[in-house]
């Protein structure tokens, strides 16, 4: 296997040429497209954590993701991983199955293994949350959720709301169902719910609000409760995608009790259109998240300015 010595040599420059070209360093144009092609020709891998400790960094980046099997995370972390492989980062993951105090213990993980920033992905910032970034003193960004002394990037929750509101409103629904979170998660329990209580208030509606899960089965243990009770809803509106599939199994299994019930989610997860009948859904942009989110952290850990939140707005239409 090739060393930087022999690498050098093959290119007819010294060994600290090499070096400043690996590290991003100052080399001319010609030296650069040279080293390009011997390195290709001869498979040479650096040693990278030699690399890390003449740059005092690891090229590592780690993101905490709080489920699986999640179609808002997947995108996401598709985003996160696109820019990562531009710009030669290594991504690192932490599930910690929406648990707060998992999340703590990532960022106290992360920053032991010496990442160069981190991607969170929270379900809500708590002060022990920003007692520990602010100690850890490794770059930060928030993907999902809003803090005014973090940097974050966040979707449109508030206007995604208050769409299916005015929807809804528009479509003439009168009597609706809103399955929503906790108000512990803002931007879901909070802007979201507060948009779509908007929207129908611009028609004289008001919505029967009942709090479940982001849990599949646990929203589906609600959903039946709530609905064997009081069935005849013209629109059940889930707070995301997945309780509005728990929604969709039950009224599928209760056809002529439910029958010709509209029923929406948030996310635009593709499932929703492979069910019969599909789904209405706002459609969230996650991959975009992702990637603009990476880009800012990047910017974070190069010390350049960037704007303290990044809102990533939603399609105005149901997906249908």
């Amino acid at each position: 296997m090739k060393n930087i010595a022999d690498i050098a040599k093959i290119a007819g420059v010294s060994k600290s040429t090499v070096s400043r070209y690996l590290n991003n360093g100052s080399v001319s144009l010609k030296t650069k497209q040279k080293l390009d092609k011997i390195i290709q020709e001869n498979d040479y891998q650096p040693n990278q954590f030699a690399q890390s400790l003449r740059a005092h960094r690891t090229n590592m980046i780690g993101a905490i993701i709080p489920r699986m099997n999640s179609y808002a995370v997947d995108e996401t972390v598709k985003g996160i991983k696109t820019i990562c492989d531009e710009l030669n980062y290594s991504l690192l993951l932490n599930y910690t199955n929406l648990n707060s105090e998992k999340e703590l213990e990532a960022l106290e993980t992360f920053y032991r293994s010496k990442v160069d920033g981190i991607v969170l992905m929270a379900t809500e910032i708590t002060d022990r949350h920003l007692a520990i970034i602010n100690k850890i003193q490794v770059p930060v960004i928030i993907v999902g959720q809003e803090h005014e002394s973090l940097h974050c990037v966040i979707h449109n929750d508030y206007h995604a709301g208050y769409i299916v509101g005015k929807k809804l409103g528009q479509q003439n629904y009168k009597n609706i169902k809103f399955f929503g979170v906790t108000e512990s998660d803002i931007a879901v329990g909070i802007d979201r719910k507060s948009g779509l209580i908007a929207g129908l208030k611009a028609y004289g509606l008001e919505p029967n609000i009942s709090l479940t899960s982001f849990n599949y089965q646990e929203a589906m243990e609600d959903v039946i409760s709530e609905l064997d009770a009081h069935p005849h809803y013209d629109a059940v509106v889930g707070a995301t995608d997945s309780i509005a599939l728990a929604v969709h199994k039950y009224i599928s299994e209760h056809d002529q009790q439910v029958k010709n019930q509209r029923i929406v989610g948030f996310g635009g997860d593709p499932v929703t259109e492979i069910v019969s009948p599909s789904i209405s859904t706002v459609i969230y942009h996650f991959e975009q998240a992702g990637e603009v989110a990476m880009t800012q952290l990047n910017h974070m850990i190069k010390q350049q300015p960037i704007e303290q939140r990044l809102t990533i707005d939603v399609s105005l239409s149901f997906k249908s």
